[in-house]
């Protein structure tokens, strides 16, 4: 095409985007941290106002809340999920709450009406659904169910592009923001507000659409490995599964157990590459 980065290799990767998560409009840029971070200032968060997230998430989930001004209040998990628990999200808001962080740990879908009937009218749902492109939510498709969705193309993810990410939304006006905000605060010729460039390359997107074409097979790849370890596991150790009716995105395959430390150099003893689930 002659061109290496904002060219059609990103409008073709937004496009599998937008059907694969069943949405109106997606945004790539360089990393699933960057995607939260743009999602965060779209929908206004900044000093004075408090996020609500999981206090089991990988750093970045909160690290953003904080790079804005806004303070992450952290609130805990369901040990057996993973997922933080709607019923702790209801007793930490307060009338400074602006949104909820839920993550899909691991690719494992979050209660998610459970979570919408325990905040008030006003805070905002955002997905981190960095682990959990083609999981779903009895029925619909994660990284569609919030106000906006945050995807992360990391090496561990299901479509890779080394690194990237992407933000997804119904709502045109923060798909615009988020868009301008990437490319330096750019809209239509012009520069109305400072931006970043957190903008993802052609040649990034040319390897992400190969693979998301293929996310159905992928997927099912995944499936497999999963049931082969829960059949094996089961009895052993405390094995990972999604709720009746949801699909688990399987970013990893995390379980639970006593003598953790001791059960890992075993593994990697044996030539099995295992690690603490981060």
């Amino acid at each position: 095409s002659g061109q290496l980065t904002m060219g059609p290799k990103v409008a073709e990767f937004e496009a599998g985007l937008v059907e694969a998560c069943e949405v109106e409009h997606a945004v790539v840029v360089s990393s699933g941290t960057a995607a939260l971070h743009l999602a965060v200032l779209a929908v206004g968060i900044g000093p004075g106002h408090e996020v609500i997230v999981p206090a089991y998430t990988f750093p970045a989930t909160a690290n953003v809340v904080a790079l804005t001004g806004a303070r992450p209040v952290l609130v805990d998990i369901d040990p057996e999920t993973m997922n933080v628990r709607p019923e702790a999200v209801a007793d930490a808001v307060t009338e400074r709450t602006r949104a909820v962080l839920v993550v899909h740990l691991f690719g494992r879908p979050a209660r998610w009406e459970e979570i919408e009937t325990a905040v008030p009218e006003g805070v905002e749902l955002l997905e981190d659904a960095a682990g959990a492109l083609g999981a779903r939510r009895k029925g619909r498709a994660c990284g569609g169910l919030g106000r906006l969705g945050c995807l992360s193309f990391h090496p561990r993810k299901i479509v890779t592009t080394g690194e990237g990410g992407a933000v997804t939304t119904n709502d045109e006006g923060l798909a615009e923001s988020v868009k301008s905000t990437r490319h330096h605060g750019w809209r239509n010729a012009d520069m109305p507000a400072p931006g970043l460039n957190y903008r993802l390359s052609d040649m990034l997107c040319a390897v992400g659409i190969t693979q998301l074409r293929r996310l159905e097979a992928l997927l099912e790849a995944r499936e497999r490995l999963a049931a082969a370890y829960g059949e094996r596991l089961a009895g052993h150790v405390q094995v990972p599964s999604p709720d009746e009716g949801d699909r688990h995105g399987w970013q990893a395959f995390v379980v639970q157990l006593d003598r953790r430390d001791e059960a890992l150099q075993a593994l990697r003893d044996a030539g099995i590459e295992a690690q603490i689930g981060t």
